[in-house]
């Protein structure tokens, strides 16, 4: 299983429609389902770096590149996010150097 955190702010037109916010998720949470990514948490911190962080899960990382490019295309947001390792995870990659 792959584990993304992301990183989200606003673009000037997503933080215009604000109000959205919400809804936008829930549609872009019906496109994660059907990439197969799992959007296991999100909130959203405005005032702070970003706008939004949300914790994304999937079986294959190429579906959370997908998933990730798909939502850039809305308009609304800028993304970056970072593979995340759990302890077992990280000491099987370490057990590789």
């Amino acid at each position: 299983m792959t584990t993304a955190i992301g990183f989200l702010k606003w673009t000037d037109g997503g933080a215009r429609a604000y109000r959205d916010t919400v809804d936008r998720y829930e549609a872009t949470n019906e496109l994660a389902n059907r990439l197969g990514v799992t959007v296991s948490a999100i909130y959203w911190t405005p005032g702070g770096p970003y706008d939004i962080v949300c914790v994304l899960e999937s079986d294959d990382p190429d579906k959370i590149t997908a998933f990730g490019l798909e939502s850039l295309t809305k308009g609304n947001l800028r993304l970056q996010w970072a593979t995340a390792y759990a302890p077992d995870q990280m000491r099987e990659l370490l057990s590789h150097v």
